[in-house]
């Protein structure tokens, strides 16, 4: 364990070294991607089967939702606007993306993008919105004032998620149906280059300060490390079935990564590249995204229709029971008496076959 991850300890005082899941909260059907408003202290969750974005109070006793607001048919990414306060809803089956007030949830307007847009990607300083047009291969640019559609750049067939660099004024469009990551200039909409992934990718998140971008190939259970200065594909992470949703702790070098086949999230170290534990969930978690103010992570599960509250997800789980010292082993030669005349057999008998043992308890 690294020391900035170790909390001070007094003298007569005993702290949990583990990572705690502290609530699963019902939100509505479906639920996908999620946004903290720390200026508000709320997690905006989107309900892809409710057709719905659901506000949730981050710090007060109140479990119930803040406010529920109806946009188009399968939202499935959301984006906060901080400067403005407001939500971006892409609607996949309505070809629209929705935009909501994040305080009252009143909506504000409601935009025709391209076919299916499934993912959504945002630049604060550019002030604008991009959304993943799937059907259509394209991504459509938004004004995040003026609230209209400024261009379109040239994509790939699957175009979904959409990571920005900030930094560096760039887009990056996971294309789900060619193995492909699409890099844009942000400002200008002119497309730059063409990245060869691992089929089936469905998320992807940068980190500026490490000069990576991190892309989840959910047909292939592993996440794929590329330089954002150079484009090069530097390594691949292997992680538990069908990832399709992460985000990143730059402060504790960790990447949080949502297995929806397997109900966990694999936690990395971003540093080295290694899998340090994962953390148990929900049904068929979607996405998640950090609380700044708390550290805690929030987990979307699809399967389960709720929003898992996971404190210092940055640390490992309780110790677990010792295992057997058997366990995982050659199977040790035995023999019993069969039950047709009390015939001794061996296990040597089945060396090298399958064979099933059934122990049955009768009373």
């Amino acid at each position: 364990m690294e020391d900035r991850d170790r909390p001070e300890q007094g003298p007569a005082c005993s702290v949990d070294l583990s990572h705690r899941v502290r609530a699963h909260r019902p939100v509505g059907k479906g639920p996908e991607a999620v946004v903290v408003d720390p200026d508000r202290r709320r997690v905006h969750v989107a309900c892809s089967r409710s057709n719905a974005v659901v506000a949730l109070d981050l710090d007060g006793d109140r479990t119930g939702p803040v406010w529920r607001a109806e946009v188009g048919r399968e939202p499935i990414p959301i984006v906060l606007d901080r400067p403005t306060g407001r939500i971006f809803s892409a609607d996949a089956r309505s070809d629209t993306v929705t935009v909501l007030d994040a305080a009252t949830g009143d909506r504000l307007a409601q935009l025709p993008v391209g076919a299916y847009p499934a993912g959504l990607g945002h630049h604060p300083g550019l002030r604008r919105v991009y959304s993943g047009d799937t059907a259509d291969g394209t991504v459509t640019a938004i004004d995040a004032d003026r609230l209209e559609v400024v261009g379109t750049v040239p994509a790939e067939l699957g175009a979904g998620s959409i990571a920005v660099d900030t930094e560096r004024d760039r887009g990056y469009c996971a294309n789900f149906m060619t193995g492909s990551v699409t890099v844009f200039d942000a400002a200008s909409l002119r497309p730059l280059e063409r990245i060869a992934v691992r089929e089936g990718p469905c998320k992807a998140v940068v980190h500026p300060a490490a000069g990576h971008l991190y892309v989840a190939s959910s047909l292939h259970g592993t996440v794929t490390r590329i330089s954002l200065g150079t484009g090069a594909v530097l390594d691949e992470m292997a992680v538990e079935r069908a990832p399709v949703g992460m985000c990143v702790d730059a402060a504790r070098e960790r990447l949080y990564v949502c297995n929806r086949g397997a109900g966990t999230v694999s936690v990395l170290n971003t540093a080295t590249g290694r899998e340090t534990h994962r953390i148990t969930v929900g049904n068929a978690p979607g996405d998640c995204a950090l609380d700044p103010v708390s550290g805690a992570l929030l987990v979307s599960n699809a399967g389960s229709g709720t929003l898992s509250f996971v404190d210092r997800p940055w640390l490992p789980g309780p110790a677990q029971p010792a295992v057997h010292p058997l366990v995982g082993r050659p199977l040790p030669a035995f023999e019993l008496p069969d039950l047709r005349g009390g015939r001794i057999r061996t296990s040597r008998e089945w060396a090298e076959r399958k064979y099933v043992i059934n122990f049955f308890a009768s009373w």
